[in-house]
Order: structure tokens, then C-alpha cells, then sequence
């Protein structure tokens, strides 16, 4: 009888599954502990398996999906599918999570498990660990089926809505995406395929399948692109154009720029693709705007008249930030000098952008200090490098992007009105290029602020997230 015939299909409850301390994902300090609940750590940390327990939750166990196993010393080790192992055992026991966030989390998702299903989990026994290697190696390494790329997952999801049985509120639900997040999905597919009809060469083809989609999520799908195309989308993926013949037009001229990867470089952001791009196809909807004129006086440069286009004073700090901020006494007097001094090109636009990420870093580690949360960060990352066998520096101190998201779970009681925690989460996560922003204007010596940015990441960013921290007591 040949080994392969020794392969064993069976069905079992998932509690009688058992983390592999030997699994190739984990680092050598990782295995070396010896220890299962190091390895479940790991995986949740590093290894997505907070997503997975989201699938989990929210689409159920996945019927198709088979762990191959072994039998050793009387225990059935999993050899290919901890992560999915790792989640459905946090889902079912959350207290296993060692991080407070996540726990919190997983509290949640455990509710709307349907539990019932992890009893019933297929399996896949192996005749030996070295039996089954041989079948994980054709999985992972020499795979038998060719992973989808983003057209073929965007395909789908047009299929799904042409078959009818489908429109975009149900489809999202079904695959753990949000309507919008859908919609999103189905005009990057539309404008691909309205851009593959009019390309001619291969050279072409493979460039618009390898940057294409990040290229059209920036220059069409944005708000900017919106505008440029006046276009819409309805529940059923069907979009339209208010003039069809003017939006064609259009996307015939912004081929260019979307499959020849020198003329919108990767870090390029929307202050420079409405300069080099969108005034370029439509100057009338993008003009130019000019620049504030200025007079010397004494050596101090002060505005003298707002030329027609130039920022109100409302996009930047005015006193009333100034006097509604209560804490720190240089926050304050940060606050007062930004509003004192505003933004003018080629004379302050460096030090107004590194005091901007600055004043907004002090301000929410005073408040979070004065709460006794800075130390509750700081011991929560310390057990994560412990999990790892690791020590955490002794100096390390949370940044902008860590604090934000802790002040984010309702948990901590930070930020008490659901309102607010909605808004800033909102802000955080369809605005994370104005944090990168910030960061790269004290990080990085080759990223350049201008007026209209520092001016428009106040406005949009800084100051509705100043007006929630202000109100924390």
C-alpha cells in the first residue's frame, strides 16, 4: 500500500486541535520558549490572525478550508492552519489574548461566532510530519493553485453583482467589506477596463496591471479625480457620467500618467497631482492658486492683502483654539504662536509644519499623562516584547500614531462621547497621508511642506481632533 493511501479525511471539534511549536512562520526566540501560548501571541501579532477571527466571526467558518494534521504522542498537532487555529481559539476563549486591545476586541466578534460550526472543523491527517511537509511545501511554496491577483478578486466581485442574486450592500456583508469599501472595489474594475481598451502595447499592459489600480485610486477614485470626471456610482455598481463624451475625453488624457510610473511618482500626494495633473487636463475646475502677497515691515514679514485665491483665515490657528485648549502651559503657548505667525511661502512654512506635528504630539500626551495612560501604554507594549522574548527599550515613549489609537478603543475611556471616537477614527483613517505628513516633515530631510498642505492638514486634521481633546477633563 503506498503512503498516500494512509491519508486520513475526518471531521472534529476544533478544541481538539493543537498549535505546531515547530511552524516555519515562527523565529527561532519564538519556538525556542517551548511554550503554546508564546506561539498564539506571535501569531496574533505578527501573523494577521485578528483578521482572520474577523472573517471568522463575521462569514462564518469557511467550509472549504481543511487543516492537515498529524497524530503525535497522542495529541492532533496542526500543521498547516495555526492561523486559522490561533483565531478560532481566540474567538472562543478571548482571554487568551494577552493585549488589552485585542481582548477587547475578540470579546466582541465572540458574540456574533456561530460557535456550533467550530465543532465541526475538516481535517486532513498525515501519516507522518514528514508526509505532510511534502504536501504544505506544494501548498505554500510550489503552489498548485495560483493565488488571485487584484483583477481576478475585482472580477469576482463584478460577477457577483451581474448575477443579480447580488447588489452592493449584500455583497460587502458577505465578504467582510463595507458598501463603501465595495463601491470603491467595482470603479476600480470599471476605470482598469475603460483604460485596458485603449492601451496598444504589452509593455503597457503589464505597467496598468502592476501600478494601474494605486494609480486610479489616486487619480480617479479620489475626490479630486470626482471632480475631474464628474462621475457617480449607484448600489448596483453602475456608474454614470454627467457628460459622457467630456468624462472620455479626460480619461484618455490621464492614460498617461497612470502607466508611465515616472510621471506620478509613488509618494506623490494631492497638492502635486492637482499641479502636474488635473490643471493640466482641466485648468478651469483645477486653476493654479496664487500665492499670498506679503510686505517687510522691520524685518517681520506680515500679510499685507489676500490676493483672490488665497487661504481664508480660518484654515489655520486662530484664538479660539488658543483659549479653548486647557492643559499644558507650552501647548498653549505653541498654540499662540502658530496663531501669531501664519503660513507664508518661502519665509516660515519649515518651522510653522515641524511645530504643527509637534504641538499636536504634546497635546495628547498631556492629556492621556494626566490620565495615567502613558505609563498603561507603555506596560501593554512591554508585555508584547516580553511575548517575543524581547525587552522593551527603556526610554521608549508612545508617538503620535499609538496614542491616537488607543484613545480610539472605547475601553480606556478616553474619548467618552461614541460622536467623537466615531469622528476621530473617521478623520484617522480616511486621512492617514496627513500623518504620514507630519511624520515626514520632522523624519525626513527630502520631504518638503508647502502653504496649502500644513494650511489644509490644520483644517481638516489637527483642528476637529484639537476640539475633541479639549473636552477631555
Amino acid at each position: 500500500m503506498s503512503t498516500k493511501k494512509q491519508w486520513k479525511d475526518d471531521i472534529v471539534d476544533v478544541e481538539k486541535l493543537e498549535l505546531d511549536l515547530q511552524n516555519p512562520r515562527l523565529p527561532k526566540h519564538v519556538r525556542d520558549q517551548n511554550d503554546i501560548t508564546q506561539v498564539r501571541n506571535y501569531l496574533l501579532d505578527k501573523e494577521d490572525v485578528l483578521r482572520i477571527a474577523k472573517n471568522i466571526a463575521n462569514n462564518g467558518y469557511h467550509r472549504s478550508a481543511v487543516a492537515i494534521v498529524c497524530k503525535e504522542n497522542g495529541r492532533t498537532i496542526v500543521l498547516d492552519g495555526n492561523r486559522r487555529l490561533a483565531a478560532c481559539q481566540l474567538l472562543l476563549k478571548p482571554k487568551l489574548a494577552t493585549n488589552a486591545r485585542d481582548k477587547k476586541e475578540l470579546e466582541e466578534l465572540s458574540k456574533i461566532t456561530n460557535k456550533q460550526e467550530l465543532k465541526k472543523v475538516k481535517i486532513a491527517i498525515a501519516p507522518s510530519r514528514k508526509e505532510a511537509e511534502k504536501e504544505i511545501w506544494n501548498i505554500h511554496v510550489s503552489p498548485l493553485l495560483k493565488k488571485w491577483q487584484v483583477l481576478q478578486k475585482l472580477r469576482m466581485y463584478k460577477n457577483l453583482i451581474d448575477s443579480g442574486e447580488y447588489d452592493i450592500n449584500s455583497a460587502s456583508s458577505e465578504y467582510g467589506l463595507t458598501p463603501t469599501q465595495f463601491k470603491k472595489e467595482l470603479e476600480k474594475l470599471f476605470f482598469y477596463e475603460q483604460i485596458l481598451e485603449q492601451i496598444r502595447t504589452e509593455k503597457d499592459e503589464e505597467e496598468l496591471l502592476k501600478s494601474g489600480f494605486n494609480k486610479i485610486d489616486r487619480l480617479i477614485l479620489s475626490s479630486n479625480g470626482k471632480k475631474l470626471l464628474s462621475y457617480s456610482i449607484d448600489n448596483k455598481g453602475n456608474i454614470t457620467f454627467q457628460n459622457k463624451k467630456d468624462s472620455d475625453d479626460k480619461i484618455k488624457k490621464l492614460i498617461p500618467y497612470i502607466i508611465d510610473p515616472s510621471k506620478v511618482p509613488a509618494q506623490a500626494n494631492q497638492d502635486f497631482i492637482i499641479e502636474n495633473v488635473f490643471s493640466k487636463i482641466d485648468q478651469k475646475s483645477f486653476p493654479l492658486k496664487k500665492e499670498t502677497s506679503k510686505k517687510i515691515d522691520n524685518g517681520k514679514n506680515k500679510i499685507k492683502k489676500a490676493t483672490k485665491g488665497s487661504l481664508a483665515k480660518t484654515d489655520w490657528v486662530t484664538i479660539d483654539e488658543y483659549q479653548l485648549y486647557k492643559g499644558a502651559s507650552r501647548v498653549k503657548d505653541i498654540l499662540k504662536e502658530l496663531n501669531k505667525n501664519k503660513p507664508i511661502k518661502d519665509e516660515n512654512i519649515n518651522i510653522l509644519a515641524v511645530s504643527l506635528r509637534v504641538v499636536m504630539e504634546l497635546a495628547i500626551y498631556d492629556k492621556l499623562k494626566n490620565k495615567g495612560f502613558i505609563t498603561k501604554i507603555i506596560n501593554e507594549q512591554k508585555n508584547i516584547f516580553k511575548s517575543k522574548g524581547k525587552e522593551l527599550a527603556a526610554n521608549w515613549s508612545p508617538g503620535l500614531k499609538e496614542m491616537l489609537k488607543f484613545m480610539l478603543v472605547e475601553a480606556n475611556n478616553i474619548v467618552t462621547d461614541p460622536q467623537d471616537r466615531k469622528a476621530i477614527d473617521k478623520i484617522v483613517m480616511e486621512r492617514k497621508d496627513f500623518i504620514d505628513n507630519l511624520d515626514f516633515y520632522i523624519h525626513n530631510v527630502s520631504y518638503s511642506p508647502t502653504e496649502t498642505k500644513i494650511r489644509e492638514i490644520w483644517k481638516t486634521f489637527c483642528r476637529p481632533i484639537f476640539d475633541i481633546i479639549s473636552k477631555i477633563k
